[in-house]
């Protein structure tokens, strides 16, 4: 977590497929994202990872920097509890 641009950093977190993605966007990128972890087993198993996730949304990141897709802003706690919901 970047603290003063309030920025996380989240790996393989909203990973998207594809090439053309713009740099950054407010838009929807947990149904993409689900939809391309829907064909490949990438995720951890683990029984806590709602835990972890809402571990992450407490930083209240503005921007989520992910590795495969876009960069995303807006409210990143709701997006990565939304996130820890679907991994149930």
């Amino acid at each position: 977590m970047e603290e003063t641009t309030r920025t996380l950093l989240c790996g393989d977190l909203f990973t998207q497929g594809g090439a053309s993605h713009p740099a950054l966007t407010k838009g929807d990128i947990l149904e993409p994202s689900e939809s391309f972890r829907a064909h490949m087993d990438y995720y951890s198993h683990t029984k806590n990872a709602s835990g972890m996730l809402e571990r992450l949304a407490a930083t209240e990141p503005e921007t989520l920097a992910c590795m495969h897709g876009p960069a995303w802003h807006g409210n990143g706690a709701r997006l990565l509890r939304a996130l820890g919901e679907r991994l149930g």
